[in-house]
């Protein structure tokens, strides 16, 4: 950040700390002891606030006005008293107390105020061109005397990170203080994390010139306080998320029903089963009521409905010409810029609420032929008896209806249940959006379903049969909170933390048809999670163990309604559905950058982009050199290097990767992007790991454990034991690095990973550059890498696996590298029955990889010649899959794939900076060959040659390179019907890059 920021943050007289109103006695502290440093400081000038009263006396009637200047002898300038970027007059600022404090701009300001008869009672001004441009989205006070000291920041896009079960946050907008003491240290957090900020050309009504005012909102304070003592370190924290409304008493830390929330007509409830896969043990349901205002309401009675998992929707019309069903969609995104598949992703399902209201609608009667397809609408949702004792099993949903249209008051709902075996609970909302309406699908808008209840384990015998009850309503505050530990004492280091989470929730109060939302109690959902590690070292080894607990019920998100406003949902909450959006304290950003990897569209300093995944793309472990580029694409451009000629010497496939792979889906865990927020351990889980370690010698290791994990609500386990045999040594002569790895596991895991795979082939952005520099290039702009989902296939529900790992490089000659790297992964599948169900016969999955690279230098005067060979072979062969007539089985290729790389490259030096540089990949009888042992469609020969011109100079520090060449490829298919596949191209092409000694060389 700009180091000239330091001196700005407080910025005076408009912020008015007497209006500040964020809840905390600490945060007050801290925020009023830094507002007081400030003004202290400059009141000692005793310059304050008046107005001149005394005018002397004047003989003439006239008045003085400004007289003519003649610009051709006299210098032409600016007004007076201003400074880039302003341009207009500055202006005298005092205190609060009338103290004279500064002569210039304001530049940020938060209030919040609470009075009555206000519009709006929350308030945050950001001037925008000198809060981009000159403080880079930030402003910081610091200051300190011996041991005590403390830094105030206010900005965009801050790092905010206490615990990974408490706040972790990359795109904190807002305020942050930390203070530092002799026996402790302090961090605290407020935000207005809804509307932080307006950028908009055309104002929106909450927002004049640069502020950005609120009414509901979403505000996020939290804290930490941290202490050591000796060797043991404590650390306590708490975050607390709470919908308000700032024109309103009655707001707390629990949080209030935004005024705009909808009456909520009908409620709808949700049974299934917890594990479909199984098919069997699903939700057993009877006995369900509704609870209204404490009260049991057996009158309330349910309509139910039962239909498949994924049936296509009946509501539509059907043409009388020519009998065609056209359904009217209305069960995926509804709102403002609606594509946000990968935000909701998991959280985005809705009911067939139209559906099932014209099915229950045919059943009592009513036609509604004109409105759905009444066949199959018939076949494929059918009415069940709420007096029946139901299940739910596998892909099967009971859904149950509530009509609370005609109840004159309602301030609380609860629903009644007597559940068994294993079941999920979810509810949702259907809101009158039109009464003026034809049809259902268009009457109502509908909130996703959320999960309230689920059964622990896989009971399937009705033994957990019992009463249960739970509240519904509109999620209005989140609090987090949590003890951390760390001790080190006589060999033995042990960290942990413990947290819990409480989620309140209100339901939106009526009477008689009006809305009285701060008369309902509020509900709570709780929920734990904890984690141990000890680690004991002696000598040539160490041991230890973790424990822990991520309980289902442990959350640090919750989402919130927010109706459309223009300048919010098209601007600072762009993307948003359903007029829902998801805030989450521990993020998902598994790269660790300032972009969380799933987001709502919310740059800090830019226009919004209306992306919901991180703009430059997530590669976990694929930028070694960190240059903001994955390492299987530096150029950024549209062809990965490995598929890209020369480039291709340096990189493989990710299919090549080598590294553990904890959850057994078949990505080295150091690069697996997931969907799930940065916890440190997966939620649901509950386990334990023991291992050890002994250095065998300097370069041997051997390790060994046991990890045991099942799922808390669900159905899986992943338990695992192993040993992992290590020999590690670089340096030594001629073998430069030598790495040698077996690991042999006992596997039975059978939770599914699901994880996401880069696409090196990137799509072009409009402004937004790595690490959030803007390149304004409005007709293209730089490469963002984004993901597509790859399921876990489940290969090792019973397995015994063993991989081996060799990786050499070598330099027996000077001049001559090479580099070997062989991998062999064997996968027994034991045969019978699964611990979930499934019948596994005996098998066995062999997977192979071979990269093989071998290059040599020759200098004859100063041409250099650099001729280079590269193989690689991927094959995946199921050695049980075809059954033969005598009831033995014979082995198939999954996949088989080779590829045989020559290059030649050389260069001579024309002058001091200019170089001629050129190369072939391919030649001759030796042709860049690809084989595709099962699809010969995808195999072909390539050759590729270039030549280029290179100079290379400075100018005022810079590097400069300018690239004039020519390239020519030809690529051929063995398949005939390939043919327009085929390419004979010529490409000419001038490049200048620009850059610093300073930046080094890639890693």
């Amino acid at each position: 950040m700009d180091s000239r920021s330091c001196n700005g943050f407080l910025t005076p007289g408009r912020f008015n700390c007497s209006a500040i109103h964020l809840p905390g006695v600490l945060f007050f502290a801290i925020l009023g002891g830094v507002l007081a440093w400030g003004e202290g400081v400059h009141s000692q000038q005793d310059e304050r606030l008046s107005l001149r009263q005394v005018e002397p006396s004047y003989p003439l009637l006239r008045q003085h006005r400004p007289s003519y200047r003649n610009f051709a002898y006299q210098k032409f300038g600016h007004y007076p008293n201003h400074a880039f970027p302003y341009a207009d007059q500055p202006q005298a600022f005092y205190n609060s107390m009338g103290d004279y404090l500064v002569t210039g701009y304001p530049i940020y300001w938060w209030t919040e105020d609470r009075r009555p008869g206000q519009e709006y009672g929350s308030e945050i001004f950001k001037d925008f061109h000198p809060w981009t441009i000159v403080f880079d989205n930030m402003l910081m006070a610091r200051d300190g005397y011996g041991s005590w000291g403390y830094g105030a920041i206010v900005g965009d896009a801050l790092i905010a990170r206490f615990t990974p079960l408490t706040l972790s946050m990359a795109n904190f907008n807002g305020l942050r203080v930390d203070v530092s003491t002799p026996h402790f240290d302090l961090t605290a957090l407020g935000s207005r994390i809804e509307r932080p900020r307006s950028y908009h050309e055309t104002p929106p009504s909450y927002s004049y010139e640069s502020s950005h005012f609120a009414d509901d909102n979403t505000m996020l304070v939290a804290s930490r306080i941290q202490t050591q003592i000796g060797n043991l370190h404590i650390g306590l924290n708490g975050t607390n998320l709470n919908v308000y409304r700032s024109t309103q008493p009655g707001n707390s830390l629990k949080g209030v029903v935004r005024s705009s929330l909808p009456l909520f007509d009908w409620l709808v409830v949700r049974f299934t089963d917890d594990s479909p896969a199984d098919g069997a043990g699903g939700a057993l349901v009877q006995d369900v009521q509704l609870v209204v205002n404490g009260e049991p309401r057996s009158d309330l009675r349910p309509q139910v409905v039962r239909h498949l998992d994924g049936v296509p929707l009946q509501s539509g019309t059907v043409s009388r010409a020519t009998g065609e069903f056209r359904p009217i969609v209305y069960n995926t995104f509804r709102g403002y810029y609606q594509n946000q598949p990968r935000y909701y992703r998991g959280r985005q399902e809705v009911p067939l609420f139209a559906d099932y209201l014209y099915r229950l609608d045919h059943e009592a009667g009513v036609d509604v032929s004109g409105d759905a397809n009444l066949e199959g609408l018939v076949a494929l949702f059918d009415v069940e008896s709420p007096d029946d004792v139901l299940s739910a099993d596998g892909e099967e949903q009971l859904v149950f209806m509530f009509d609370l249209r005609q109840e004159p008051l309602v301030e609380s709902v609860e629903v009644e249940a007597l559940l068994g075996n294993d079941y999920r609970v979810e509810v949702s909302f259907l809101m009158n959006e039109n009464t003026r309406a034809r049809n259902h699908p268009t009457r109502y808008n509908v909130s996703f379903y959320q999960t309230v209840l689920r059964a622990p384990g896989n009971v399937q015998d009705g033994s957990n049969m019992r009463l249960r009850r739970f509240a519904v309503g509109e999620h209005t505050a989140l609090f987090t909170y949590s003890a951390d530990v760390g001790l080190d004492l006589v060999g033995v280091e042990i960290n942990g933390e413990y947290a819990r989470s409480a989620r309140y929730s209100r339901y939106p109060a009526q009477r008689e048809g009006e809305a009285i939302y701060l008369e309902g109690p509020h509900s709570v959902e709780r929920g734990s999670a904890y984690f141990v590690n000890a680690t004991r070292w002696w000598g040539p080894g160490r041991g230890g163990v973790e424990f822990f607990s991520m309980n289902p019920g442990f959350t640090t998100g919750m989402r919130s309604f927010v109706p459309f406003e223009v300048g919010l949902t098209e601007g600072n909450l762009a993307g948003i559905s359903n007029q829902t959006v998801y805030w989450d304290l521990v993020e998902d950003n598994d790269d660790g950058d300032r972009y969380p990897d799933k987001r709502i569209g919310n740059l800090p300093g830019l226009p919004n982009d209306r992306r919901d995944f991180d703009v430059d793309g997530v590669f976990p472990g694929q930028d070694d050199d960190g240059d903001g580029f994955p390492d299987t694409n530096r150029n950024g451009n549209s062809i990965p290097d490995y598929e890209e000629p020369f480039l291709m010497y340096d990189v493989e496939p990710i299919d090549y990767a080598y590294g553990l792979d904890r959850n057994n889906n078949d990505e080295p865990d150091h690069r697996e992007d997931d969907w799930d927020p940065d916890y440190p351990y997966d939620s649901d889980q509950r386990g334990y790991h023991l291992f050890g370690q002994v250095d065998l010698s300097g370069h041997w290791s051997l390790a060994a454990g046991r990890y045991n994990v099942r799922e808390v609500a669900g159905a899986g386990r992943n338990r695992s034991t192993y040993a992992l045999l290590t020999f590690h040594r670089q340096g030594i002569r001629q073998l430069r690095r030598l790495l040698f790895e077996n690991n042999i596991r006992r596997v039975q895991d059978d939770i599914p990973d699901e994880t996401t795979l880069l696409k090196e082939t990137p799509g072009r952005g409009l402004m937004f550059g790595y690490r959030g520099l803007e390149r304004a290039n409005e007709f293209g702009g730089v490469p963002i890498f984004s993901s597509g989902s790859r399921p876990d296939q489940l290969l090792y529900r019973d397995s015994l696996v063993n991989e081996t790992f060799l990786a050499a490089h070598l330099r027996p000659l000077p001049d001559l590298g090479v580099e070997q790297e062989l991998r062999v992964k064997v996968n027994w599948q034991q045969g019978g029955r699964l611990y979930s169900g499934f019948e596994q016969r005996d098998h066995r999955l062999d997977f192979w990889t071979w990269v093989s690279k071998t290059e040599y230098t020759w200098q004859w005067g100063k041409l250099r010649v650099k001729p280079q060979y590269k193989f690689i072979l991927l094959r995946l062969k199921d050695q049980d899959a075809d059954r033969r007539v005598d009831g033995t089985y014979g082995g198939r290729d999954l996949r088989y794939e080779t590829r045989s790389i020559p290059i030649l490259r050389l260069e001579y030096p024309l002058m001091s900076r200019t170089f001629l540089r050129g190369g072939v990949q391919g030649f001759g009888p030796l042709q860049y060959r690809v084989k595709d042992q099962l699809r010969e469609s995808q195999s072909f020969e390539q050759s590729t040659s270039f030549i280029t011109l290179t100079n290379q100079s400075r100018y005022f520090g810079y590097d400069l390179y300018s690239v004039i060449g020519v390239s020519k490829g030809k690529k051929k298919f063995d398949d005939a019907f390939q043919q327009l596949r085929e390419f004979d191209q010529w490409s000419v092409f001038v490049r200048t890059l620009v850059g610093f000694t300073e930046y080094g060389r890639p890693i």
